[in-house]
């Protein structure tokens, strides 16, 4: 008979779910994807605001003060300066919802699927590009029948321009699925080794003492 013990309820429970390991996986990479694109757009929007109000502001500045006494110019350099910082904020707040939303959705249908489907590849990646051109197809301004075509036709431009974009993330996905096995390979066959080791030094241990 083997010895062979049920596990108790105590172990059942505190062992992990395999899926709600994975669900949890998924959704701190949609997380940390989503938070890195919004800081991205912030970033980008800002300093092309700043970009572009200092060329407005530089413009303005030398054809609106030429005949006028120092409190006329104080007062338009003070007008122009609150104008040019509602630019950069309204650019870093808007770009940053742009690019955040357009991560957001991208990665949340293909960490979705690969959540459903229980593997990461090219199709999750053009089905993402295909419902993300669509979504923002929709958002654009418009009939709704004129959105609808945009939809329609951005879901076929977002699919053919992720089909590169798949093959290249799950090649690598497998590379790194190869580097991780042979690496946990690697580390079974030296705890083994470890294992024969000590039991030759058991067994002349026992030998010694037996004399």
């Amino acid at each position: 008979m083997g010895n062979n013990i049920p596990p108790s309820e105590e172990e059942t429970e505190s062992r992990p779910d395999p899926k709600v390991a994975a669900l949890k996986k998924e959704i701190e990479e949609w997380g940390t994807k989503t938070t890195i694109g919004v800081f991205a757009g912030m970033l980008y929007g800002g300093s092309k605001e700043a970009f572009d109000s200092s060329k407005d502001a530089d413009f303005l500045l030398h054809s609106q003060t030429r005949s006028k006494d120092w409190k006329e110019k104080h007062k338009v350099l003070k007008d122009m300066m609150e104008k040019r910082m509602l630019r950069i904020a309204s650019g870093t707040v808007l770009g940053g919802a742009k690019l955040g939303s357009f991560t957001a959705i991208f990665c949340g249908v293909q960490h979705g699927l690969a959540v459903r489907r229980n593997v990461h590849d090219t199709f999750n990646v053009v089905a993402a590009g295909a419902v993300t051109a669509a979504a923002f197809g929709l958002a654009l301004p418009g009939s709704f029948g004129r959105r609808l075509q945009t939809a329609l036709i951005g879901s076929v431009f977002g699919a053919l321009a992720c089909l590169p974009l798949g093959f290249l993330y799950t090649s690598l996905q497998r590379q790194t699925r190869k580097e991780d096995d042979k690496n946990s390979s690697g580390i079974d066959q030296g705890g083994a080794d470890n294992d024969s080791i000590a039991s030759i030094l058991q067994r002349f241990k026992d030998s010694l003492s037996n004399r």
